[in-house]
């Protein structure tokens, strides 16, 4: 089995051909969108949408995801979540136009107390799943620092409670040195996660008295020399998409962590991409994959 690898494009540039050009150099398969030009993907009318599909495909490359920002938000506000649930409609047509398959979801900034939230978020969940079937669609959930569900051990209580297969999990183990909680990202989160992973994002760092720093790509504590080769004998058969998140000259501030588009977030992603590029290169020659 071979690896697919990608990377999302505004980790680059929000200049999409910019993006494209690194990804081709590397030999990569696949790009996933999040912000593109300024602004997000799911902003982007049909034609704007088709001519990024054609500049993709004329590179020769797949666009394999759409990295939204589903329920990132407050769940107590009922219009906050009204406005995410807008950002779904909009999501599935550009997935539709895009002709792509995975979006990506989050639990709500976190509130508090996870067991009183957990109920409320699995009913935000189901309500959607509808949504998704008819479009065929696969909606990922990304466990991130900022959300309820931080973690894989809180993530599994959400998928078990939607109990559908229109909701999966992402795997982005580089979070994980991010949790409150402290959750060990390899083995540990991974075998929690690994009956419902759908697609996997590729970040590290290093955490020192609690707090993570993000470096390239091998060069961490995620451990990949040896998820890696787990992840090939396990079959895993989808996309890994590096997304580098970190820049080599300035750190990324908490609101860039916590909503990263647009030029702001860029800056710097290109030579920082390509330093991760070249670090999973060699991680890759090393583990022999």
């Amino acid at each position: 089995m071979t690896m697919k690898f990608g990377i999302i494009t505004d980790e680059v540039s929000q200049d999409l051909g910019e993006a494209l050009r690194l990804a081709v150099d590397y030999g990569l398969v696949a790009v996933e969108l999040r912000s593109v030009g300024d602004r997000l993907i799911h902003e982007h009318s049909d034609e704007e949408l088709l001519a990024m599909k054609q500049q993709v495909q004329d590179a020769g490359l797949t666009i394999c995801a759409l990295s939204t920002p589903i329920f990132k938000c407050q769940l107590s506000d009922g219009q906050e979540v009204a406005e995410h649930r807008e950002i779904l409609r909009q999501a599935l047509r550009a997935a539709s136009v895009l002709d792509v398959d995975i979006l990506r979801a989050f639990t709500f900034w976190n509130q508090g107390e996870f067991a009183q939230t957990l109920p409320k978020i699995v009913k935000e969940f189901k309500a959607i799943v509808p949504q998704l079937e008819a479009a065929g669609r696969t909606l990922v959930v990304e466990p991130d620092p900022s959300v309820n569900a931080s973690n894989a051990e809180r993530l599994v209580q959400v998928l078990q409670a939607v109990d559908s297969p229109s909701v999966k999990a992402l795997y982005d183990p580089g979070n994980h040195l991010w949790d409150p909680h402290g959750e060990e990202p390899y083995p540990f989160a991974y075998d929690l996660l690994r009956p419902y992973i759908h697609h996997v994002h590729l970040k590290d760092a290093v955490r020192k008295d609690g707090e993570p720093t993000a470096v390239a790509i091998g060069q961490g504590d995620v451990g990949y020399g040896e998820l890696l080769p787990r992840l090939q004998q396990d079959g895993y058969n989808g996309y890994l998409m590096v997304e580098t998140h970190y820049r080599l000259h300035r750190e990324l501030d908490d609101e860039e962590l916590k909503r990263p588009q647009g030029s702001g977030f860029s800056d710097g992603g290109y030579e920082a991409s390509k330093q991760c590029l070249e670090s999973l290169r060699e991680l890759l020659v090393k583990v022999s994959l």
